[in-house]
């Protein structure tokens, strides 16, 4: 009798942490339809289908970045390299191809993401090294490289498959748009309806309660910083395929949106809460805020300083919806 009682009270907290979750994704995306109807508002021009379509292709290179970093989040870390990862394999994929062909610069480019991406989750799980300290130290080296390998100078241009991934259109659909589309489905299946998302949740909300309940929490904190570094890399490549080139300072200030996405999206930095379903209406926001930022002319340093408060102002929410829960 106790253990049906027990079962009972499970599956209705279940439901409960549900309807919540629901409930939340909602409301992102209600604050994003309410701001792209200010930003029309503002400019109707934005109201058309060859904008919002622009907007898509342009927030989708940020959707692809903030996949790793969402699963980074989720387990209560962060990565400060993206960016600069984002800009290596950009340059990796336009000056190999100019030597070896786009094939072997695909190549050399994810296998250079992938492994950044496990020094990153070797250093935060078997050194204890704080993922702040070092993604931010990693971001350092990586930019460094970066301008030595390119002599500050990047050359080379976009391969013609990647351009076509980059601008070419499908039934009238972007086909950038239809990678971070497939993509997405992946991610939230892989968050909802796997294991690996079942241990990524748990780790997030009790990595030492996890690690008691057999799961292998070093070898996942390397997976999420793996996936990290891969996704950094493969923003990097569409973004190649859209400008047609590779330059300096290309992820440069993609770092904090790619933060503000993941908070805005629901997930929470402590780790444990959220998903990629909120991340993508996360990144959208960013750029119909960019726009709106855009019309009353704000300028760059504006926008990141923006950022950076609606970073502070979601994380002052959450703890205050917290403590009141406590």
């Amino acid at each position: 009798m106790k253990t049906e009682i027990i079962k009972s009270d499970s599956l209705r907290s279940q439901l409960s942490m549900s309807s919540l979750k629901r409930s939340g994704i909602m409301k992102i995306y209600a604050t994003l339809f309410l701001l792209y109807a200010v930003s029309g508002m503002m400019q109707p021009h934005f109201f058309s289908v060859d904008h919002v379509m622009q907007l898509l292709v342009i927030a989708s290179f940020l959707g692809i970045l903030a996949v790793g970093q969402t699963l980074v989040i989720l387990t209560g870390g962060i990565d400060l390299s993206v960016a600069y990862m984002l800009n290596l394999g950009a340059v990796l994929m336009t000056q190999v191809t100019i030597e070896h062909g786009g094939f072997i610069a695909l190549l050399v480019m994810l296998t250079v993401g992938i492994m950044v991406g496990i020094l990153n989750g070797l250093g935060v799980a078997y050194l204890n090294i704080s993922p702040i300290i070092m993604t931010l130290a990693m971001s350092s080296i990586l930019k460094s490289i970066t301008y030595v390998y390119s002599n500050g100078n990047p050359k080379g241009a976009s391969p013609e498959w990647l351009r076509y991934l980059g601008t070419g259109t499908f039934m009238g659909i972007k086909i950038a748009v239809l990678v971070w589309i497939v993509l997405s489905i992946v991610v939230i299946l892989l968050l909802s309806r796997s294991t690996f998302g079942r241990k990524l949740y748990a780790i997030g909300t009790n990595a030492n309660v996890a690690y008691l309940s057999g799961i292998r929490t070093k070898r996942m904190t390397i997976l999420v910083y793996m996936l990290s570094g891969l996704f950094a890399v493969l923003a990097g490549m569409m973004s190649v395929g859209f400008y047609g080139r590779s330059f300096l300072g290309m992820g440069d200030t993609l770092l904090l949106p790619s933060i503000a996405a993941v908070v805005i999206g629901g997930t929470s930095i402590m780790g444990g809460r959220g998903g990629y379903a909120g991340t993508i209406a996360g990144a959208v926001i960013i750029y119909v805020l960019m726009s709106i930022l855009t019309v009353i002319e704000i300028n760059d340093a504006g926008r990141q300083i923006i950022y950076g408060l609606v970073i502070l102002i979601v994380l002052f929410m959450y703890g205050r919806g917290k403590s009141a829960k406590a």
